[in-house]
């Protein structure tokens, strides 16, 4: 499976709707923001991404609602997907 910007956009997009559904659109941006700027930077390797498509996006939205620091939400979306994150 190849990672394009498309495959990106679109698991990103099933994981916001997952918490727009639960949380509304406001708290989706905010619960979001921590996963946006971890692949926007750069930071999300291919094997985090390739994870992440793996992953069932109602989990991962678990894991982004239960708020914290960027580091501490990143760190849980890691652990659920089976990533072992080198940061």
């Amino acid at each position: 499976m190849a990672i394009s910007a498309t495959t990106i956009d679109t698991m990103l997009w099933h994981i916001h709707r997952e918490i727009m559904t639960r949380h509304g659109s406001s708290a989706a941006e905010r619960h979001m923001a921590p996963l946006y700027w971890y692949i926007n930077t750069g930071r999300a390797s291919s094997g985090f991404l390739k994870a992440l498509y793996n992953a069932r996006p109602v989990l991962v939205a678990r894991d982004l609602a239960k708020g914290g620091s960027y580091d501490e939400a990143i760190a849980r979306v890691c652990k659920r997907i089976g990533y072992e994150n080198s940061d």
